[in-house]
């Protein structure tokens, strides 16, 4: 079913399904690696590495959030393989010093940072050495950006052949930002009054560790 015409995806597998769909028709054949950010770029990625027969890994990444709104992201952190890589959303990170201070902030980037190292480490198993590979990087959805482009910085630094960003929806004025740091950006769909990722999706419940470990023990 065309996203488009549903006028949301249903859920997570859902899009996933559509974006792998599109992507087996547009990519040229290889032997890709598909990263989804977790925890909810897990299902995406699936759906998109069942479409191309590659597969499947998953990169440990947190939203910064500012202190009296967890959901606004003045950064992001990334943690693949022992690397780390922190993102700064220039504008929303200078007016949060301004408002909460330097200190605070640290704070939440060091507390961000212990939790992230943690849920890397239970899901180390299912990363790859990514250098010389075609690497697609999976969410389900883009709004302010800071986790994908945390994500596109830690995975350069591991020199793969390619980088592909590949998301089921997202706002176009994004498109330009992500191109200077990838290969190619696949954003199935850009709705012209974007809101948030979530409410083009009928069910966008948070991704249970069961769910997580379904998809990822599937693939295997």
């Amino acid at each position: 079913m065309d996203a488009a015409e549903h006028g949301k995806y249903e859920n997570r597998a859902h899009a996933g399904a559509v974006l792998g769909m599109n992507l087996a028709l547009a990519l040229p054949a290889a032997d890709y690696i598909v990263l989804g950010l977790l925890r909810g770029g897990v299902p995406i990625a699936a759906g998109v590495a069942q479409s191309l027969g590659s597969k499947l890994g998953v990169l440990a990444v947190k939203k910064l959030g500012v202190p009296s709104n967890q959901e606004l992201a003045f950064g992001a952190i990334a943690r693949y393989r022992g690397e780390l890589s922190t993102y700064f959303n220039p504008d929303i990170h200078r007016r949060a010093i301004r408002y909460f201070g330097a200190g605070e902030l640290e704070r939440v980037e060091l507390n961000t940072g212990a939790k992230l190292k943690e849920l890397a480490k239970v899901y180390d198993v299912y990363t790859s050495d990514l250098q010389g590979r075609d690497v697609i990087i999976c969410d389900d959805g883009i709004a302010t950006g800071a986790t994908m482009f945390a994500a596109l910085e830690l995975v350069s630094k591991h020199e793969p052949a390619s980088i592909t960003v590949a998301l089921p929806v997202g706002p176009a004025n994004l498109v330009p930002s992500l191109k200077q740091q990838c290969d190619e950006v696949f954003l199935l769909w850009q709705p012209q009054n974007f809101t948030s990722v979530g409410a083009h999706y009928v069910h966008f419940e948070q991704v249970s560790q069961v769910e997580l470990n379904r998809y990822l023990q599937d693939a295997a």
